[in-house]
């Protein structure tokens, strides 16, 4: 009798300790956020303005000579002979065709700089995240950027925006970040 006493008594300890185990904390953030907020991302983004100017100064150069030259075939070819019209259509032809290849390049350009310019970021960001979750003992974060979450109990999980901030030396205002969230999980 006393053994089954003591482990019912045992078992009436434990059992609520087990649960509570079994019950994580998560935390949430906006991750675009956090990496737009840090001081490096307006270096990334300056660069990719001057290197998308640069190029957007070649594109239009390369338009102005295809028009340019598509001018001059336009007003000349009455007076050329029809082998000479069908070199330059095909001249124009491939001066087109290089024009859009060019563009589709510079975007594919722009878009391999930008991933190079963010990713050092985004890395640094998640060793925050992960610091944050060490030191909270948070079993799991939610990027509200994704929007895949459809309920969020503030009471079981916390905002780790602040806390993350801080690691990263970013200064933000805690209500303005406490507002914006509570507006985007009401969405």
């Amino acid at each position: 009798m006393k053994k089954y006493l003591l482990l019912f008594l045992l078992s009436s300890v434990i059992a609520p300790l087990a649960i509570n185990a079994q019950q994580g904390y998560f935390g949430y953030i906006s991750f675009n956020k956090t990496v737009q907020l840090m001081p490096e991302y307006m270096e990334a983004q300056l660069k990719l303005e001057e290197l998308q100017s640069e190029y957007r100064e070649e594109v239009e150069r390369s338009k102005r000579e295809f028009d340019r030259q598509y001018t001059d075939f336009m007003i000349n070819q009455d007076q050329l002979s029809s082998t000479i019209v069908a070199k330059r259509q095909k001249e124009l032809q491939l001066l087109m065709d290089n024009n859009v290849e060019f563009r589709q390049n510079v975007n594919k350009a722009l878009e391999e700089h930008r991933t190079e310019l963010l990713n050092p970021l985004k890395q640094k960001a998640l060793e925050a995240i992960s610091a944050v979750c060490k030191e909270k003992q948070l079993d799991y974060v939610v990027d509200t950027d994704q929007r895949t979450y459809l309920y969020i109990n503030s009471d079981r999980g916390m905002d780790i925006s602040q806390d993350v901030y801080l690691k990263l030396g970013i200064a933000v205002m805690v209500e303005e970040t406490m507002q914006e969230i509570e507006s985007e999980l009401k969405e």
